[in-house]
């Protein structure tokens, strides 16, 4: 028995079961990342299995074993950097933590197609007029109008998003102050990386729902001067 033990070939079958089932067990993780990093090390395992074997290397099975290796470090990478809040501006970190069921990567993303507009801007939205972008103000102030009546609208409120929503033409006016910066996504642009992750339509509709039940139920313009806090809710 102990002769069978210290043999190549139970050393070898043990290596290439250990291995295989390992592959096996990632299959079963749900989280993304333990499961590459358990089908990494099964990977190195039948690599050296393949190249080690009595009458090896085996090359054509070893060629994909490391061709395999290479696309699954790849992809632990990339798993990392999604994870991570590296690249994050720090002027839209109040934004990323409002969309806090977003990973960075996903909020990267989400940004990534967004072009940034500068005041003083006049009539970045137009009351009845279909606007073609939406926007999330970053810092300064925007001068909100709607038939007559006037607010002020400090960092941290989306613009347009009522609009956006519903496809109707704007309901207000909006400018931009000096120094004041603004989030604009077009609408086309928008919609399209919500179409293609759920987790980012799911969140952003989310928000943009919250905010608008909250203007409705808790502020509407009036005659006298307004402002709109950073919590993007109109305040009388």
């Amino acid at each position: 028995m102990s002769q069978f033990l210290n043999s190549p070939s139970f050393v070898f079958a043990a290596l290439f079961h250990l291995a295989n089932g390992l592959a096996l067990v990632s299959l079963l993780m749900r989280d993304q990342l333990h499961l590459r990093l358990v089908m990494a090390i099964s990977l190195v395992l039948q690599g050296l299995y393949y190249f080690a074997i009595p009458g090896g290397p085996l090359f054509d099975p070893l060629f994909w074993k490391v061709f395999t290796s290479i696309t699954n470090v790849a992809m632990i990478v990339l798993i990392f950097r999604d994870r991570f809040d590296v690249g994050v501006p720090n002027d839209l970190r109040a934004l990323f933590s409002r969309i806090a069921v977003l990973s960075p990567g996903q909020f990267k993303r989400l940004v990534a197609p967004a072009s940034r507009v500068n005041g003083p801007h006049k009539d970045l939205l137009v009351q009845g007029e279909m606007p073609s972008r939406m926007y999330y103000l970053i810092k300064g102030h925007a001068q909100v109008s709607k038939d007559g009546q006037r607010a002020k609208i400090s960092p941290g409120a989306f613009l347009g998003e009522i609009a956006f929503l519903t496809q109707n033409p704007a309901t207000a006016s909006v400018s931009l102050d000096q120094d004041a910066e603004c989030l604009s996504w077009t609408h086309g642009a928008l919609s399209r990386i919500m179409g293609k992750e759920m987790p980012i339509e799911i969140a952003i509709r989310g928000l943009l729902n919250h905010d608008l039940a909250r203007k409705v139920a808790e502020s509407s313009l009036s005659g006298r001067p307004s402002k709109i806090g950073d919590n993007g809710v109109l305040q009388v």
